[in-house]
């Protein structure tokens, strides 16, 4: 059998059977520091396959990124067969201000979940972009990618994994069944119909482009952080390396998930104070009530209800809505 080697990643190296902490300088700020991005390595004993853990794209959501460093620091690399890169903030910018977007001026506020695989010549998001997907994961020849997130700041989302059904079959294959182990209890399998899940330039989507097997996850909301979203992430971790065959000592958790394929988005057609009547991950039914609006007097606007049958992957908790806003994202088989 083949002994394990030493494992280097953007400089900073981890020996057969160790963890390695440490940062990559990625772009330069005009103050002449550069922004750094943190990176924990996994080295087991045996040589097996390497898996990327990241969170942390909107600098806003939390769960994820905690629960990518409790995942990390739960390995024993001593009893590991294989690798596993954690990058808990993958955009330490929008980390520091707390925010989803970069804005480090009015011309270039991006989502940097929206450029993959990016540009070393792009704007700031587009760069960051570029160094996570060529400096880390091409550069570590990872065999999986995991993908953290949370609802944005104002809305919630349960549980839930999506992944790429578009590209190669094997790719793919692999993609849903390390989704599935994931067992967060909703996966939405992103093909043509899956809305903002299947836009092409998400990290998950260039990656099985790329022939790297891959899915994102969400893990509740952004504000506040949840302890127990974030062992649901940490969970999932481990329950994908006992998958792949990569530890054996760690007790899985394994339900049936809920598989959807479609995405309808539900935008309040009147504006008002918001009594919202379903909870996230609810079983839906078309023209279900989702959210009654009143107005300041205290008179009735209307009601969005839900245009499928499906489960409620994302609902807002902001407690007033103006015309065109986003109530809800739901799940359904197309």
């Amino acid at each position: 059998m083949a002994s394990q080697t030493i494992f280097e990643v953007a400089g900073i190296t981890a020996a057969p059977g160790t963890l390695a902490k440490g940062y990559l300088d990625s772009v330069e700020l005009a103050d002449g520091t550069h922004v750094r991005i943190p990176l924990i390595l996994a080295n087991g004993t045996q040589p097996g396959p390497t898996v990327f853990l990241g969170a942390g794209s909107h600098g806003d959501e939390i769960n994820g990124i905690r629960a990518v460093i409790d995942a990390m620091n739960a390995i024993d690399p001593t009893k590991l067969t294989g690798r596993v890169v954690g990058v808990p903030v993958q955009n330490p910018l929008t980390f520091r201000s707390r925010q989803r977007l970069v804005t480090v001026n009015q011309l270039d506020s991006q989502n940097m979940h929206r450029v993959f695989p990016g540009s070393a010549t792009g704007d700031i998001a587009s760069r960051t972009a570029h160094t996570i997907l060529a400096d880390i994961v091409e550069a570590a020849h990872c065999d999986m990618v995991v993908d953290y997130h949370t609802g944005s700041t104002g809305s919630y989302c349960p549980p839930h994994t999506f992944v790429s059904t578009i590209g190669d079959a094997e790719v793919v294959r692999r993609s849903v069944e390390a989704a599935n182990a994931f067992n967060a209890g909703i996966m939405i399998q992103a093909g043509g119909v899956a809305g903002v899940y299947a836009l092409a330039n998400m990290l998950h989507m260039v990656a099985v482009e790329r022939g790297i097997p891959a899915f994102g996850c969400e893990l509740g909301t952004a504000i506040p952080a949840e302890a127990h979203h974030s062992a649901i992430g940490t969970q999932g971790a481990l329950n994908v390396l006992v998958a792949m065959g990569m530890i054996a000592d760690v007790q899985v958790t394994t339900s049936e998930q809920i598989i959807v394929d479609g995405i309808a988005d539900v935008r309040a057609d009147v504006a008002g104070i918001c009594d919202y009547l379903v909870e996230p991950g609810q079983r839906l039914e078309k023209g279900q009530p989702l959210v009654r609006f009143i107005d300041v007097f205290g008179r009735t606007r209307g009601t969005a209800i839900s245009p499928v049958d499906g489960y409620l992957v994302t609902r807002s908790f902001y407690g007033a809505m103006n015309e065109g806003e986003r109530v809800a994202r739901i799940g359904f088989r197309a």
